[in-house]
């Protein structure tokens, strides 16, 4: 974990069970604390990381599901999509969305 966020953290709410970062953030804030700069400016980092996470595994999990002979409606159901037309369609906004985010087309959102 970014230093800033865990010695805030656990400066705020020492009893905090572990958890995801991005989770004990959200609640920590939630509970009111004020949120300095500086964990704001990891917080955002954090964001951006897990989006990235998160962009790069759809497409590996789309390309297994299909391998396994999963349906586009299952996968839709599966990634809360309205329907099978929009899991199909999911492939090339994740491939544009992999593109745009990448660290040599956003730079500064990648600094720590």
């Amino acid at each position: 974990m970014n230093p800033t966020l865990e010695r805030w953290l656990t400066e705020h709410v020492p009893d905090l069970p572990p958890t995801e970062v991005l989770t004990a953030l959200l609640m920590t804030a939630q509970l009111g604390h004020e949120v300095p700069d500086d964990v704001l400016d990891a917080w955002g980092r954090e964001v951006v990381i897990s989006r990235r996470v998160v962009d790069q595994s759809e497409p590996e999990f789309l390309h297994q599901a299909r391998r396994r002979g999963w349906s586009w409606d299952r996968i839709a159901e599966r990634l809360g999509l309205p329907n099978a037309e929009a899991a199909e369609q999911r492939q090339a906004v994740l491939e544009a969305e992999l593109d745009r985010t990448h660290p040599r087309n956003l730079p500064g959102a990648w600094r720590a």
